[in-house]
């Protein structure tokens, strides 16, 4: 790592690749919806002289929406600077601990020490309970909201509704809620672990409030990534399973390029996205325009996008306006929006809702899709989703909610990778 150079500017030649917080310096909560006020409160903590000061959290799906008891702990977002942190980079990792303290929020100096010690006497704890295996979990028992009758006349009313001449209605994305019950209770940073496995080429992430579930997940949607006025982002639509053989996953892969009705699904998402760049950006760039992206288990249609912001203060611009995207949410927006409030049986929570970072000078988010929320003694909430444009088929779409989700409820049943040993660990402070 590089700590400065002879103009005195700090930069950064190793790239971070992976973050372990524990505890909050300090965090950012309400029920009501996020706001340019409480992003900018959550930037006054943040600096470009301290780049790898971030604050890390989740967004709700549908700000408008109730929150349900499962999802309490989370609000309608959650944030936090964690006050313990490891830092993993392409060539060397970093242990850091963070400070936080603002009399304005009747936070002070002392209150911030004394929190931070209670959290390094409960490392401890959890450096020992890393030594224990674990392993994979059997699954007792499955339930879904909505279930396939219910989910087929969603798809059908749905289809109604986009068909209809007077609807400005072009695509909706509907959304399944699957209960798994284990037989003990699943951990949540185990199953992260395993993800990472099951996860190349996408994001993996855990976020836990204190005494409140693990929302945990493996996406591979970036929603954008901002490094000073820089700005990228991605379309990913369209779902098809891999082929078994080089040759079936290449004609699998043929289809989905030359699917009509998947081409009408990515294009929705791509032309959106593109415009709302162009409404912050001076100059937009999408290369590739449409290409495949394969995922272990997957494949979808994808294309990148990119360009400049005005204006730094642009970021919560294009974070509220580019979430929810075509590809989570539907087009028209609102339009889509209502039909899944109206339609849904269950709150989606931090599913599909942007999760990521906020940094002095660069931030990153994904959309929190593949994921799962897991309670302690209840199992484990998974969710999915699938896009309904004209040509849809209530049972296709049913069969891409089973692959989705077949990464996490197989992974239950596998033997998680082995936790190496942590023997004779000294924390100072």
């Amino acid at each position: 790592m590089d700590i400065g150079n002879e103009n005195g500017d700090t930069s950064f030649t190793n790239n971070l690749v992976g973050v372990a917080g524990v505890g909050s310096a300090v965090f950012f909560q309400q029920l009501r919806p996020f706001s340019y006020h409480d992003w900018r409160s959550i930037k006054r903590f943040l600096s470009s002289e301290c780049p790898l000061i971030r604050a890390y959290g989740a967004i709700h799906f549908d700000a408008t929406a109730n929150i349900s008891p499962e999802w309490k702990a989370f609000g309608s977002f959650y944030f936090m600077v964690p006050q313990v942190e490891f830092d993993e980079l392409e060539g060397s990792s970093m242990l850091a601990i963070t400070i936080a303290w603002d009399n304005a929020l009747s936070w002070t100096w002392d209150e911030a020490i004394h929190s931070l010690e209670t959290t390094m006497q409960q490392i401890a704890s959890v450096v020992v309970k890393l030594k224990k295996e674990a392993s994979g979990e059997s699954i007792l028992r499955k339930t879904h909201v909505p279930n396939k009758t219910h989910w087929d006349l969603a798809v059908k009313k749905a289809l109604q509704e986009i068909n209809t001449s007077s609807s400005e209605l072009v695509k909706v994305v509907l959304a399944r809620s699957s209960r798994i019950l284990t037989a003990t209770n699943i951990d949540p940073i185990a199953w992260l672990a395993s993800l990472q496995v099951e996860g190349e080429d996408a994001y993996q992430f855990c976020l836990q409030p204190p005494n409140g579930p693990a929302f945990v997940g493996n996406t591979p949607e970036r929603l954008f990534h901002r490094k000073w006025l820089s700005i990228s982002s991605e379309a990913l639509a369209a779902t098809r399973a891999r082929g078994e053989s080089r040759a079936l996953d290449l004609q699998i892969e043929h289809d989905l390029l030359s699917s009509p009705k998947d081409h009408l699904e990515f294009t929705v998402v791509r032309e959106n996205i593109q415009n709302k760049l162009e409404s912050v950006c001076d100059r937009v760039v999408v290369e590739p325009k449409k290409t495949v992206r394969k995922l272990r288990r997957i494949q979808h249609l994808y294309a990148q996008l990119s360009g400049n912001l005005r204006r730094e203060d642009d970021e919560f611009e294009i974070l509220s306006s580019l979430h929810p995207t075509p590809a989570v949410c539907g087009l028209p927006k609102e339009a889509a929006r209502l039909f899944i409030s109206e339609t849904e049986m269950f709150d989606r929570g931090m599913y599909a809702g942007p999760v990521g970072w906020f940094g002095g000078g660069e931030s990153e988010f994904a959309v929190g899709i593949r994921s799962a929320l897991v309670e302690k003694d209840s199992g484990a909430l998974i969710y999915a989703g699938a896009g309904i444009v004209e040509g849809s088929n209530p049972s296709s779409e049913w069969d891409e909610l089973e692959l989705k989700t077949s990464q996490c409820t197989k992974l239950l049943q596998l033997e998680v990778p082995r936790q190496s040993k942590v023997e004779n660990l000294e924390i100072i402070y």
